[in-house]
């Protein structure tokens, strides 16, 4: 047996069905959407100063800047000597899949009196990443003679 029929005029029954939808349809007052974290920032983004210790052209000055997402950094460098003779500024491209173990690649745009051949000299570091502190070695993949490689200390500002 069913229970009785209960007749809802055709104007309450659309009266309930906009209610419906607009209450579906209505974003929540008092809630943030959600949305999605962007990807992580590259482990070594920031400001580096350091200095290079080179076999050859001796101790200089490095600074770097550094930004990217996940495993990527792009940034730039300036290498001082205090005799301008190896001086260097350009592009840096870091990869840091592997990290604490962080390889660059330092593509040297413009370069002092007694490192010709730039554009076109680039240089492989593979550095440790502790905290903000980076070590390691760098060596010419396509060099200027007076550059010969060396070690390599930066500290994250």
């Amino acid at each position: 047996m069913t229970g009785p029929t209960v007749r809802t005029s055709p104007a309450r029954a659309c009266t309930r069905a906009a209610a419906v939808v607009l209450l579906l349809a209505s974003p929540g007052c008092d809630r943030a959407s959600p949305t999605a974290p962007g990807p992580p920032r590259v482990p070594i983004e920031g400001t580096w100063l350091g200095t290079i210790t080179d076999r050859t052209a001796g101790t200089a000055q490095l600074s770097m800047t550094v930004s990217g997402i996940e495993s990527l950094g792009l940034g730039t460098f300036t290498l001082t000597f205090p005799d301008a003779s190896a001086n260097a500024r350009g592009i840096l491209h870091g990869r840091t899949q592997n990290a604490p173990t962080i390889d660059l690649t330092l593509f040297v745009e413009a370069a002092g009196r007694d490192c010709p051949g730039t554009p076109g000299v680039s240089y492989f570091a593979r550095l440790a990443l502790s905290d903000n502190r980076m070590t390691g070695t760098y060596t010419p993949a396509v060099g200027c003679p007076l550059l010969a490689g060396g070690s390599m200390e930066l500290t994250r500002r």
